[in-house]
């Protein structure tokens, strides 16, 4: 949605994606693993062979995303059965088999993020400022406490105990925040 991933570069950049999962997401990847998962993506019927922000092209991606998701549950719940049968799956009686081939594609597409968007130069920078942000929203938002707190975090704020306490409903309530809500109260707060 970006742009910043170019679907028909994600083969040449295949080691890039392969040594962003192995060192993020699935050290044990094998590259002929890794190489097998894109080219499962890729043959999916849902996979996109194009993307131009377009309203259909946006609508596909949707599309894929619930495919995934569909896929990837199937996959996992089909794979807890078979080991712990057909009864109920509750929290003492099963855990969740997730197909080693399913966390490969998973780590695979996480790779697509993490190298092309989160791990790209402009979002470094965007981290960086979001960053700096939520750090002086602490600072503040703790200076001009209690006025600065929202009703719910003062009522926590007014019974806690101690100084480490009173900092951590400060923090829960900058972590509370929107992206846009943070910087609409940094604005308030601190101004620029």
């Amino acid at each position: 949605v970006t742009g910043q991933i170019d679907i028909s570069k994600l083969n040449d950049d295949l080691e890039h994606l392969y040594q962003t999962a192995i060192r993020d997401y699935l050290p044990d990847l094998s590259e002929q693993e890794a190489k097998s998962a894109l080219n499962s993506l890729h043959n999916l019927s849902c996979w996109p062979k194009e993307f131009d922000r377009s309203h259909r092209h946006l609508a596909q991606l949707k599309d894929l995303t619930s495919q995934l998701i569909g896929r990837f549950a199937l996959y996992a719940e089909r794979a807890t059965r078979e080991r712990y049968g057909d009864g109920n799956l509750t929290r003492y009686q099963a855990n969740l088999i997730v197909p080693r081939e399913v966390r490969i594609e998973v780590a695979i597409l996480k790779s697509i993020a993490g190298y092309y968007i989160i791990g790209a130069e402009v979002s470094k920078e965007r981290y960086a400022r979001q960053e700096e942000v939520i750090i002086e929203l602490v600072e503040a938002v703790s200076r001009l406490a209690p006025a600065s707190l929202e009703s719910f975090f003062l009522q926590q704020w007014q019974v806690a105990e101690s100084a480490a306490a009173k900092m951590r409903v400060v923090i829960d309530q900058v972590a509370s925040l929107t992206d846009m809500g943070a910087y609409a109260l940094h604005e308030k707060l601190i101004g620029a």
